[in-house]
């Protein structure tokens, strides 16, 4: 039966084709099954299932380093600088422009994104912050566009990666995007996941002929088991490889993006590229039953996955089931306060002052616990009084190296495809960050502001030490699925590939209805909504909850562990 299953084999193309769209994103595993066919399985080296109780996915162990990713062929590119004698910053920096190219409906050069970094030889972390911004002339009289060229903010992504290989790598920008390169110019193969995204931005897609010209180059989309070739971005990295950043953002590249910018509307020009640079900001921190928190500080939104564990941390949630009714109760209390304090609270802090010793404190998750009854659901959260200093869609991967140094990171460019936009003769797919703006308030517009966001990735420690590097993409959900997956590691000892494969389900104080996956027992469902609770049942795995990653060190056996999403492509590899 292998031997027949060939790229191309037209028995098992027709098959995906026939898939009903709806059905695409629940078979993504088909999708990586494709991508294994076409570019070589991995090897037994970097393969090495272990004992899983019901995971659609292996878990992975390794001894010397490890990459995880939302699809095989990023993953592998960073696993190959490893295997080249390079630490965990030059493969997170690899497997993100590989991400990019491989993965175009939910990140890329065009966008942005936020990287942690543990350093083994001084135990010391550090977030750099390659945000989108504002342009400096972007005004808008109504709503904000969620698509098209007004909707671009200034990208982040190469400037980001860019500083993280040169201060923290050992590698140099054309070692380290040569698959990306080579991914861009030879093609690969499309996943369920990603036709399913094509389909279902058809309409969009078209109206950009650029953007088109990719993922639709018949006049058709592009569908599972197809070649993907962007030769326009594989020039475009390469002039990044052999000229640094300076080539997005005062080169060739920053002057198409910006006569594209002024013949469509746009507000970013070329002074807003010379402009833009990325931030080493400080992580933030806080604990949960003895281990360290370290995230992403704002303006995206780490303080608020620690605020909410904080508060958990004032229950004792491993006397039940993960999925019991008392369990995802109380997680969405805590959630639902995480995220009114996220809207009023934090923001870009080059203009707001955020206060994060009152949010971060336990005191204050004390205090928001309280307000918590275990057996009511609070119908209106109002944000708290924190004090202290007086003050889409996305993707994501994380490193492990055998030093101990750690890499995880967030990137996107908003919505499935951005703005829908790709600047002509580069290949290039610009972001629709704009829209996360607010018309006021402390994320208003300003010229160089960075929107606030949700992305979170997140570090753990052990008494001092590394335990897991881990994150997920998925919007809002971002917060909620990044809370459960740590509640699911410590308080109820999952292993990685159980915790990122247990059902998931969301709340926040602005939705009226607890979005959760099929798998919630309907027991849970059925107490819950006795409380007066009410559902959005999606697919049993959806995409709509992201597609979340993670790295555990096992220093008692001195491996790595790793897991991939089945909600996406994701695939963990090591060596």
């Amino acid at each position: 039966m292998r031997a027949n299953l060939k790229p191309g084999n037209p028995n098992l193309v027709s098959l995906i084709q026939r898939v009903p769209r709806r059905y695409v994103r629940a078979l993504s595993a088909v999708g990586l099954g494709l991508a294994l066919l076409a570019h070589g399985c991995a090897s037994r080296s970097e393969l090495k299932p272990v004992p899983a109780v019901a995971t659609r996915k292996p878990q992975v162990t390794a001894t010397n380093g490890m990459v995880a990713s939302a699809h095989i062929l990023a993953s592998r590119a960073g696993l190959e600088m490893l295997k080249a004698g390079g630490n965990a910053i030059d493969a997170a920096v690899a497997a993100a422009f590989a991400v990019g190219v491989v993965e175009p409906n939910d990140s890329g050069i065009g966008g942005e994104g936020v990287i942690l970094i543990y350093r083994a030889d001084t135990k010391q972390t550090v977030a750099i912050d390659y945000r989108s911004a504002a342009p400096a002339t972007a005004s808008f009289t109504s709503k904000i566009p969620a698509g098209g060229h007004a909707g671009v903010a200034v990208p982040g992504t190469v400037a980001g990666l860019s500083l993280a290989l040169q201060n923290y790598g050992t590698m140099k920008l054309p070692q380290v995007m040569a698959p990306a390169i080579k991914f861009a110019a030879e093609g690969f193969v499309i996943s369920a996941t990603l036709a399913g995204e094509i389909a279902d931005n058809f309409d969009a897609i078209q109206k950009n002929e650029a953007l088109s010209a990719i993922m639709c180059p018949q006049g058709l989309p592009l569908e599972a088991g197809a070649t993907l070739k962007n030769p326009d971005l594989a020039r475009s990295l390469q002039k990044i490889a052999d000229g640094g950043p300076d080539a997005l953002y005062r080169g060739e590249l920053a002057e198409a993006i910006s006569a594209d910018m002024a013949a469509n509307g746009g507000f970013m020009s070329k002074s807003d590229l010379a402009a833009y640079h990325a931030i080493a900001r400080t992580p933030v921190k806080g604990t949960y039953r003895g281990f360290e928190l370290v995230s992403a500080p704002p303006p995206v939104a780490g303080a608020t996955v620690i605020e909410i564990l904080q508060i958990l941390d004032q229950f004792d949630l491993a006397k039940g089931p993960p999925l019991s009714p008392e369990n995802v109760h109380l997680m969405i209390e805590a959630i639902k306060r995480g995220f009114v304090d996220c809207s009023a609270f934090v923001a870009d802090p080059d203009f707001v002052k955020v206060p994060l010793d009152g949010l971060l404190s336990p005191a204050y998750a004390r205090t928001r616990a309280a307000e918590i009854h275990p057996g009511q659901l609070t119908a209106k959260v109002s944000a708290g009084e924190p004090v202290g200093e007086g003050s889409g869609n996305t993707t994501s991967l994380c490193a492990v190296d055998r030093q101990g140094n750690m890499a995880v990171l967030t990137q996107t460019i908003s919505d499935h495809f951005g703005a829908k936009v790709v600047v002509p003769g580069t290949g290039i797919l610009l972001n629709n960050e704009m829209k996360n703006f607010s018309t006021k308030g402390i994320n208003a517009i300003a010229p160089g502001k960075r929107m606030r966001g949700t992305l979170a990735p997140t570090i753990l420690l052990k008494d001092g030490k590394p335990y897991a590097a881990l994150g997920t993409p998925g919007a809002g959900r971002i917060v909620s699925t990044t809370a459960i997956l740590i509640s699911n590691l410590i308080d109820h000892k999952l292993p990685i590939q159980e915790a990122i494969e247990s059902p998931r389900f969301y709340a926040r104080d602005t939705e009226p209805k607890v979005s959760v996956e099929a798998r919630v027992p309907s027991q849970t469902l059925e107490a819950l909504k006795q409380m007066g609770y009410s559902f959005q049942v999606m697919n049993e795995f959806d995409l709509f909850f992201g597609g979340a990653q993670g790295i555990v060190v096992d220093r008692k056996h001195h491996t790595l562990i790793g897991g991939a999403d089945p909600r996406r492509d994701g695939v963990a590899v090591g060596f």
